[in-house]
């Protein structure tokens, strides 16, 4: 949301950057952490791609949503920024989505063309004192990206691993969340009406979620469990079951 002409001026280096360091991805039930590899899909932010509600897909909707900006000019946020901040936080609250991330870009050719900025009330403090509450890390900055500077580096480096950060944790917390709604169908397998084919539906959107991180022993479990789901449910309708 936010910017899009300036997303778009930064998206080729944004993309070609973020998987390049891995991430330790740390999980619940006592599993081992691994090292994956982040690739992301940014697509641009409209209210009827939020998930609605009894949503059971895993890779249809958008989990971390990022506001981008490069204002540097205290009336202009005052009279278009912050109304367009709060409106997408709006949208965000109405669909109970929690997981975002406000980037400003700031650039010192930008700012030596501003007479009416003072470092006490800087954008990003504005930003920070309105929406962001007790959680002042979700607003960063990104220092002249379009630069060949070692600054300009170093900005990229400390964004993007907040970026990475935010990503892994937003996608690990609905990762979960299907999971134990793919339990809860599991477990209404003895019930009328179940059906294995929608069943198969969503654990095979698990399996393909982990193919797509490389973690190709945790898919083959899924297609496992699945086979032998398979199995007793043949077995049991064999036998008069259901």
């Amino acid at each position: 949301a936010g910017d899009q002409n300036l997303f778009t001026s930064l998206y080729p280096t944004l993309s070609q950057q973020l998987p390049r360091e891995p991430m330790e991805w740390r999980r619940s039930y006592g599993r081992a952490p691994k090292m994956i590899h982040l690739e992301s899909n940014f697509v641009q932010f409209k209210e009827e791609l939020l998930p609605k509600e009894g949503n059971k897909a895993l890779l249809t909707f958008p989990f971390l949503h990022i506001y981008w900006t490069e204002c540097c000019d205290t009336e202009v946020y005052k009279t278009t920024v912050k109304d367009d901040i709060t409106k997408w936080q709006n949208v965000l609250k109405a669909h109970s989505s929690v997981d975002w991330l406000i980037v400003v870009v700031e650039s010192d050719a930008k700012k030596k063309n501003k007479t009416n900025i003072l470092p006490r009330t800087s954008i990003v403090d504005k930003i920070r004192n309105d929406f962001c509450n007790k959680q002042s890390d979700r607003c960063v900055v990104l220092s002249d990206p379009l630069k060949d500077s070692s600054r300009s580096q170093e900005s990229w480096n400390a964004f993007l691993t907040k970026l990475r950060t935010l990503l892994l944790m937003s996608f690990t917390k609905n990762l979960g969340k299907f999971e134990d709604d793919m339990r809860t169908l599991r477990e209404k397998r003895t019930e009328p009406g179940w059906s294995f084919c929608e069943y198969f539906m969503v654990q095979e959107e698990l399996a393909f979620v982990f193919e797509m991180l490389q973690q190709f022993e945790d898919a083959l479990v899924q297609y496992d469990e699945l086979d032998a789901l398979f199995s007793q449910y043949v077995v049991n309708f064999g036998a008069g079951g259901k």
